[in-house]
């Protein structure tokens, strides 16, 4: 009988396998344990004999080289372009930033006509469906930007209008403040009313600091048409939301 391995909670039943044969850990009186193998499955240490220690495989030789990149391809020129596009983009804001106003719409403008070459070179590449509409929209409204900084309102207004109109560019409606102060620096204060108004509506409640603001530009409109009452509404309405010493004097 074979001998019962035994455990804390009692004796158990004699561990065999399916076919009767005794199971790892079980010992039959009588009978020779078998041998195990000591070898590993798929190992075998003749495979050792006669080579280097090398576990970074050095010894077959260099390594292949890198696939060179086809500057030619159109994936390729579309990408350097579109670099170049970014590159203006920032060198027309850093002249601005300087002073240099004529040289950061020059360099606006040419942003502008690479782009539009990036665009018809996408869609010759039949990849319309990858167009950048955050570059776009950058050099639109860089831009745009540029043509306010040097007072030519008229084509400053039309490249809004561009961005405005355009439904793919969301939020895009908060740069009607931008044209309202367009107006406003043209006197136009009308237009500069219709406009503050319509970017009022376009502005959602979470932004009520940027509302605030757009509000007291109402109100000075107002002021220089002649509208005290309406400008007083305004002022009043502010005070009521947030107030402060500018809006109060």
């Amino acid at each position: 009988a074979a001998r019962l391995l035994g455990t804390g909670y009692g004796a158990r039943i004699p561990l065999a396998s399916s076919m009767g044969r005794p199971v790892t850990g079980a010992v039959q009186e009588g009978a020779a344990r078998p041998m195990t193998a000591v070898r590993a499955a798929g190992f075998s240490s003749k495979a050792l004999r006669g080579t280097a220690f090398d576990p970074l495989g050095q010894s077959k030789g260099p390594a292949l080289p890198l696939e060179m990149k086809n500057e030619d391809s159109p994936e390729e020129k579309i990408k350097q372009l579109e670099k170049k596009v970014n590159e203006l983009i920032e060198e027309s804001c850093i002249s601005s930033s300087r002073g240099e106003l004529r040289l950061a719409l020059e360099k606006a403008k040419e942003a502008g006509r690479k782009e539009r070459v990036l665009v018809r070179q996408r869609d010759q590449a039949s990849s319309a469906d990858h167009i950048n509409l955050d570059l776009t929209y950058s050099v639109l409204f860089n831009l745009a930007s540029q043509y306010s900084a040097n007072e030519m309102y008229a084509e400053a207004l039309n490249t809004y209008q561009v961005i405005v109109k355009n439904k793919m560019f969301s939020n895009a409606g908060r740069l009607k403040v931008n044209m309202a102060n367009i107006y406003f620096k043209q006197r136009n204060y009308p237009k500069a009313i219709k406009f503050y108004r319509m970017a009022l509506d376009q502005i959602t409640s979470a932004h009520k600091e940027l509302k605030i603001k757009v509000m007291q530009n109402v109100g000075v409109v107002f002021i220089k048409m002649g509208q005290y009452s309406d400008a007083i509404t305004s002022f009043e309405h502010i005070m009521s939301e947030s107030p402060n010493l500018r809006t109060g004097f």
